[in-house]
């Protein structure tokens, strides 16, 4: 996930980081370190306040609209990003999930 999309929808909205931050109720600072990034691996619940508050489906935050690419050419499509918040919705570990696609590999 690259933060600058997170940015770049903001402020085509006109929000500062202080009313995302009410809005989504995440941290002004988690934000910023969000649009920085200097965090990189936000929780699925983080992305969804994120999205509600920005008013786009959370699967916004990882397409590129000009190119319709994902950002760093990672290839997240719909399905997959539902599957992980299903995952994370189900409260499944994930160290047992990546010892699964070990064994499934």
């Amino acid at each position: 996930m690259d933060g600058a999309k997170i940015k770049d929808l903001r402020t085509k909205r006109g929000l500062s980081l202080t009313e995302l931050a009410k809005r989504s109720g995440v941290s002004k600072s988690y934000l910023s370190f969000l649009e920085r990034n200097m965090q990189q691996n936000p929780s699925i619940e983080v992305l969804e306040k994120i999205a509600k508050a920005l008013d786009v489906n959370m699967y916004s935050l990882f397409i590129d609209e000009t190119t319709c690419t994902s950002i760093k050419a990672t290839h997240l499509d719909r399905e997959t990003l539902e599957l992980a918040i299903e995952l994370d919705n189900a409260n499944v570990d994930k160290e047992k999930l990546r010892m699964l696609i070990d064994l499934l590999k």
